[in-house]
C-alpha cells in the first residue's frame, strides 16, 4: 500500500475529554500554535481544551466575535503533541464543551464556523426518563 492510500476510519483517545453528543464527525488535522498559550494542566504542561475553536493556523480564537474560527478542538492538545482533530462536521455537546474550554458559545461563534463551510450544532444532552 501507498503511503497516499491510507485512511482513517475512526479516532479514538483514551481518557480525554469528550465534547461530542453523537459519535458522527467530520474533522481535519491540524498542528496547534502554542506562541500564545499560557494554559497548564496539572503536571504543568501547556494544554488547549477540548472545545477551543481554533484558525486555519493553529491558533486559539478566544472570544466574541470569534474572527477566523474554522473548528472546535476535539481533544485537550499538549505542546508536546501538537497535531490535533478540528471538529468541522459535528454536534457537539454545549455544557461539555464550554465547561471543558472555559468559553461561553453563542450564535456568533456557529456563525464564524459556518463562513469556513463547519457545520457544528451546539445542543444539550439528552435527559433521560
Amino acid at each position: 500500500m501507498a503511503r497516499g492510500d491510507m485512511k482513517v476510519d475512526s479516532l479514538s483517545v483514551s481518557m480525554e475529554t469528550e465534547i461530542l453528543n453523537r459519535k458522527e464527525f467530520e474533522a481535519i488535522s491540524n498542528t496547534i500554535d502554542f506562541s500564545n498559550v499560557s494554559t497548564k494542566d496539572e503536571a504543568g504542561r501547556l494544554v488547549v481544551k477540548a472545545g477551543t475553536p481554533i484558525d486555519n493556523d493553529g491558533q486559539v480564537v478566544k472570544t466574541t466575535p470569534w474572527t477566523g474560527a474554522v473548528g472546535i478542538l476535539l481533544h485537550d492538545t499538549y505542546e508536546t503533541h501538537p497535531q490535533q482533530a478540528i471538529l468541522k462536521k459535528a454536534y457537539v455537546n454545549t455544557t461539555r464543551a464550554q465547561k471543558s474550554s472555559s468559553l461561553t458559545y453563542d450564535l456568533a461563534l456557529i456563525t464564524e464556523l459556518s463562513k469556513s463551510g463547519c457545520r457544528i450544532v451546539l445542543e444539550e444532552p439528552e435527559v433521560l426518563a
